[in-house]
């Protein structure tokens, strides 16, 4: 016990002088750590300006409307009606396959259904001389003559390949004297006035577009733009390429497009005016929301909430949030939290073109 108590006195005695001597260094002006002095930062100043939707994108050419025709039962071919080229109209007798061998069962059926009719008169006409049991049969017979008629009826019809709509043949797979099997190709058949351009829109410019667009349409093969319309717009990404599948319809009176010629379509229009549009890039995203660092009070970062717009390529059109003169942070602001001292390295106006002017 009597060791222990002098070492206590010791460690206090020393406790005690390093306390003064910190006091006494603070008194003498002994220099403390400094506040930062400030986040570097670029800023550019808001104004009215406007957005141009400018998009280009390569397409295909297809037609409006485009078929295979096929053989439903196959069979042999008894006549091809038409070559690679001829313009037929719709409901036009294509090819006809196993036609005179369906015609003929047709006409079978339509015998056995006249007999089984007889055959009911007879029995109706015997009154109650003739057993119910023969004339409920003989009924029954005729429904079933008369199924096989409609079932005939179809046949036939199925072995006409028809036009299924007014066109230009494109392809003609068989010839006269062939056995086809059913569902194989007879001619594919296409609507070349409408055509229908298909591009792929990628998810940058999806949002920016919208069906009823007017777009211009350049081919090679006819060396001027025309005037086509945005019609469609899938709904959700191909998985492999992750980009819209969108369709624009072209007038084609003169029939210079052709399906699978390659299409430059060219998309620019005004989005918006005379509002605020900043780069996509400026915007800062936080768990209570979307916004932007202003340059504040004494020089220190303001947070901002805002609502954005239309996304146009990299560009973003402010609902609200903004106004003419506010100065906002445009470089170095993913780093910043409220109230953080800035040190402006330069600033700029925006914007022209979506670019800062300095």
């Amino acid at each position: 016990m009597r060791s222990v108590l002098p070492l206590l006195l010791i460690l206090a005695a020393c406790g005690s002088a390093t306390a003064d001597h910190a006091a006494a260094a603070n008194a003498e002006g002994t220099p403390t750590v400094a506040e930062a002095p400030g986040v570097r930062v670029e800023t550019a100043i808001v104004q009215p300006t406007s957005a141009e939707l400018d998009i280009s994108l390569p397409g295909e050419v297809q037609g409006s409307r485009d078929a295979l025709l096929g053989a439903a039962q196959g069979g042999f071919v008894e006549a091809v009606l038409v070559d690679n080229g001829d313009v037929v109209q719709k409901g036009q007798a294509l090819a006809r396959v196993n036609t005179r061998l369906y015609v003929a069962q047709r006409d079978q059926a339509r015998a056995r259904m006249q007999q089984a009719a007889d055959q009911v008169a007879r029995f109706e006409a015997l009154g109650d001389l003739g057993a119910k049991a023969q004339i409920e049969s003989a009924r029954l017979d005729l429904a079933v003559a008369k199924a096989g008629v409609d079932l005939a009826d179809v046949q036939v019809a199925r072995s006409i390949i028809t036009a299924p709509f007014s066109g230009r043949v494109a392809q003609v797979g068989i010839e006269v004297g062939e056995i086809t099997n059913p569902g194989s190709p007879v001619a594919r058949l296409v609507l070349l006035d409408p055509v229908s351009v298909s591009v792929s829109i990628s998810d940058k410019d999806i949002g920016a577009l919208r069906p009823g667009m007017e777009v211009q349409v350049t081919a090679d093969a006819s060396g001027r733009p025309v005037q086509g319309t945005l019609t469609r717009i899938d709904p959700a990404a191909d998985i492999r390429t992750r980009t819209f599948l969108g369709e624009i319809e072209v007038p084609n009176p003169d029939g210079r497009l052709l399906p699978g010629m390659i299409a430059s379509v060219a998309i620019r229009q005004p989005v918006a005016q005379d509002t605020i549009v900043v780069p996509q890039d400026w915007l800062v995203t936080r768990i209570d929301g979307v916004g932007v660092f202003l340059v504040g009070a004494e020089g220190r970062a303001e947070w901002r909430a805002i609502v954005p717009g239309v996304v146009v390529r990299d560009q973003v059109v402010v609902e609200s949030g903004l106004t003419e003169g506010d100065q906002v942070v445009t470089n170095g602001q993913r780093g910043l939290t409220d109230g953080d001292p800035l040190i402006i390295a330069r600033t700029g106006r925006c914007c022209t073109h979506g670019r800062v002017t300095f």
